[in-house]
């Protein structure tokens, strides 16, 4: 008989030794992402404005013996965005990738009566933030030969309901961007991609439900959208993000991967 220690394999950790950002990684989609990928070996570096949950974040994963730095980080201001890489690269010496996901939503509102100020909240953190993230995080890729961008677009790039105008706009906009980012530095070892989430279960969607008038029936318009009747999960989406971030999606780039139950097939 074979003992158990000889007969017992742990599981490859798929990130082991790489280094990741993970911009909006207090919360959602962006905390799914941060605890799954310190859980496969990656140092990350979280940027959020929520520091009380992104504190808590990093004693969680400190506590699960994994590597997490948190960093107060408004993504629509440069300097922090800066400040953010510059962190990756001072603790822990390098950076192999970021997932841009920092993001908020738009309250459906009439197009004539979105407001500049909405207009210009929205994409200051949705389609500026991850500008910065990508401008910022390039020459750190660069100087570590290369890596990888994952980048937090949305369904709403391609199909939606309306009443969204600013938010389909600034998530078009991340799409038009991978794609130029894509070509310019496929021959420098650097892939960047997207994401772009169906109705995913999370901290936004939620706020977005408790607003509406009758929120049993935004969630059945949710479920009725979507084929495969339910809501995805962040730990669906951070999978995504690590398939795109790690070596094996090494022949991918350019692309938005699509996670939404089946809605854009219908």
């Amino acid at each position: 008989m074979v003992a158990a220690s000889q007969n017992t394999r742990s599981r490859p950790v798929r990130l082991e030794g790489m280094v990741a950002v993970i911009t909006g990684g207090a919360g959602g989609m962006g905390r799914d992402t941060a605890l799954l990928f310190a859980r496969e070996g990656a140092a990350v570096v979280v940027g959020d404005v929520n520091d009380a949950a992104g504190h808590a974040l990093a004693g969680e994963v400190a506590a699960a013996g994994g590597r997490l730095a948190y960093v107060h980080c408004d993504v629509s201001t440069e300097k922090d965005v800066v400040d953010l890489i510059a962190t990756a690269e001072t603790r822990f010496g390098k950076l192999d990738t970021i997932f841009n996901n920092a993001g908020v939503e738009q309250p459906v509102t009439p197009s004539t009566e979105v407001s500049e100020d909405l207009f210009d909240r929205v994409t200051s953190i949705n389609l500026k933030g991850t500008f910065f993230g990508c401008k910022h995080a390039l020459p750190a890729l660069l100087r570590n030969g290369g890596g990888t961008i994952v980048n937090n677009s949305s369904v709403s790039a391609f199909a939606n309901v309306g009443g969204n105008l600013s938010y389909a706009a600034s998530k078009g906009g991340i799409m038009s961007m991978t794609r130029v980012i894509a070509i310019e530095y496929a021959a420098r070892n650097i892939r960047c991609n997207a994401i772009n989430p169906g109705v995913i279960d999370t901290d936004m969607n939620r706020r977005n439900k408790a607003l509406a008038s009758d929120p049993d029936a935004v969630e059945q318009t949710w479920r009725s959208i979507t084929p495969m009747g339910r809501m995805g999960t962040g730990n669906e989406i951070g999978e995504a993000v690590l398939f795109l971030a790690s070596p094996q999606s090494s022949f991918v780039t350019g692309i938005g991967l699509v996670i939404d139950g089946g809605r854009i097939a219908t």
